[in-house]
């Protein structure tokens, strides 16, 4: 993606807001103590898109120059404002866009008279909607973007929204400018195209852009732990319709202190899980989120999405927020190359993230089992392979040729190739298939994995073999052996039996024989989540931690 021209930054504590919230949330004494959420990705408007910003951490490319001025006939809370809507008008006139950029400073405010700032943001409150209306509606067919600049100047007085010093002022700076050599970039007219609009062909694997959505609520961390136990009693209900018993809870303070000495829950915290499917989702996401979201910087599914599909039910339904990848039924082709998840959430750019969890949507994650957070970890086509070689081998994209590199490296320091051999001779061997449905990856290794995967993704690489090439070339841990964690034949039907609290996840356990209230759903709720419900909530602290002269399941 292209760079934004202006870059707004985020700010902890006291930030810039208006007058309307600092009344409302401001303390007499202290101010505000906003804290953004950490884990947060940069955001990019589209043209065509306005959001305000204001003059503090605000960063103007030398290709945004000619927007930096600061209305003078408005008054003082309304400049920056008016500011950021005309400035990104200009810069939609050239294809260029607008960012904002994960917290990078701590602000601490002098003493403001919040009701003065209000009537000094009157202006705001009242004309803000007619000032986007106009830019939204504002054409300029002839001429170049300097005339074009001098015409919406000129308009803006005609309706009232700045001054007519302005309009002198900003003819003097923009002249200024040019006799410093600043050259204003090309106006596209009418002739531009979002090369970042989603698409909506569901049946091709070309996707540039795709329907996502991802939200960070403001949560205080105090109101972590309710947020717990109301969400596992609405499982609690939802197990009575189907006569499994009511158990009790301890109050959010225990929990609180309990969870907070958990090590493996505290190190989920700064992970992010990433719960795929096969099909279009129908049914069990709210089951999940409800399971899994208090405990992980984000959980994002990913996926056929088509919301219009999802049925909820009394106890299950969506909660807020609904964070989802789209990935649509012929770019994940039943499965096959969901991989690419992965990829696509390392892509979307979240900050301080420690690592990634891929999980199934039908995989049970015994989320308090401890794994080596600092290594990959993983639980549970030839054709495709000659032409990823080939691809590779023509390539001249440096970050794909260091992937190869480190991808030959890694088979060779594990034993999988010699010294005469390349990472070319291994995938062209036809030798190894890893089950692929649960693993974890560490961020030192994600954008490893990213690169090598978008190759194997882009050459129809199967997701048993892709995984299996990439686990080959990493140290990597594996789950016990000793425990069967992936099911096949009559076992599939004893899931309950089978599942205990000493394995890191169990698969595969369809969702959809849950929808209904009756034995199936019973059987989850007297397994599976009692076991959560002794674990999480119970107080039992005997995570079991596989040692390292336990059996592994061999890789490849």
């Amino acid at each position: 993606m292209k760079r934004a021209a202006v870059q707004q930054g985020l700010v902890h504590h006291d930030p810039d807001v208006d007058a309307i919230y600092r009344l409302l949330h401001a303390d007499q004494n202290t101010g505000l103590d906003v804290k953004f959420n950490k884990f947060a990705s940069p955001i990019t408007l589209s043209v065509g898109t306005y959001s305000p910003w204001n003059s503090q951490n605000t960063l103007f490319h030398k290709s945004a120059f000619h927007t930096l001025f600061l209305p003078t006939t408005v008054s003082f809370r309304t400049t920056d404002i008016w500011r950021s809507f005309i400035s990104q008008k200009i810069l939609h006139l050239s294809g260029l866009t607008v960012s904002f950029v994960p917290t990078n400073a701590v602000q601490f405010r002098n003493a403001h008279d919040y009701l003065k700032d209000f009537k000094d943001e009157k202006q705001v409150y009242e004309d803000s909607g007619k000032m986007i209306e106009f830019l939204h509606n504002w054409k300029c067919l002839n001429g170049t973007l300097e005339e074009c600049i001098y015409k919406l100047l000129t308009d803006l007085v005609a309706e009232n929204l700045w001054g007519e010093e302005d309009l002198k002022l900003m003819r003097m700076f923009l002249s200024d400018l040019k006799t410093l050599g600043f050259i204003f970039p090309k106006i596209i007219k009418n002739r531009y195209i979002d090369p970042y609009s989603p698409s909506t062909n569901e049946t091709t694997r070309d996707v540039n852009c795709r329907r996502i959505n991802l939200e960070f609520d403001l949560v205080d961390p105090r109101e972590y732990e309710q947020q717990k136990l109301n969400y596992f009693g609405h499982l609690v209900k939802w197990c009575n319709e189907s006569g499994y018993p009511t158990k009790s809870f301890p109050s959010p303070e225990q929990l609180e202190e309990q969870h907070a000495d958990t090590y493996v829950l505290q190190k989920d915290l700064n992970s992010v899980l990433i719960l795929v499917n096969n099909y279009p989702w129908k049914y069990g996401m709210g089951l999940l989120q409800r399971l899994y979201q208090p405990y992980f910087a984000a959980v994002i599914f990913c996926g056929p999405w088509y919301p219009e599909q999802f049925q909820n039910d009394n106890y299950t339904s969506l909660v807020h927020p609904v964070n989802y990848i789209h990935f649509n039924p012929a770019e994940n082709h039943r499965g096959y190359f969901c991989y690419h998840c992965m990829t696509l959430v390392k892509e979307m750019g979240l900050q301080n993230v420690e690592g990634y969890f891929f999980v199934a949507d039908d995989t049970v994650f015994n989320m308090w089992q401890r794994i080596d957070y600092s290594r990959v970890s993983h639980f549970t086509g030839l054709p495709a392979a000659k032409n990823i070689v080939k691809k590779v081998k023509n390539s001249t994209d440096v970050k794909v040729k260091k992937a190869w590199k480190h991808f030959e490296d890694g088979l060779r320091k594990y034993g999988y190739i010699n010294s005469s051999q390349t990472a070319e001779d291994e995938l062209l061997a036809k030798r190894g298939k890893s089950i692929s449905d649960f693993f974890y990856i560490p961020t030192s290794e994600s954008d490893y994995y990213a690169t090598l995967m978008r190759v194997f993704y882009k050459n129809k690489f199967f997701l048993e073999l892709a995984v299996n090439a990439f686990l080959k070339s990493v140290h990597h841990q594996t789950s016990n052996a000793a425990l069967k964690s992936s099911l096949w034949g009559g076992d599939r039907n004893k899931w309950d039996s089978l599942y205990n609290r000493d394995m890191i996840g169990l698969h595969p356990v369809k969702m959809s024989q849950f929808k209904n209230p009756g034995e199936n759903r019973k059987r989850y709720c007297a397994s599976v989540l009692q076991t959560f419900s002794d674990i999480i909530f119970g107080g039992s602290r005997n995570f079991t931690v596989k040692a390292d002269n336990d059996p592994d399941h061999k890789n490849g």
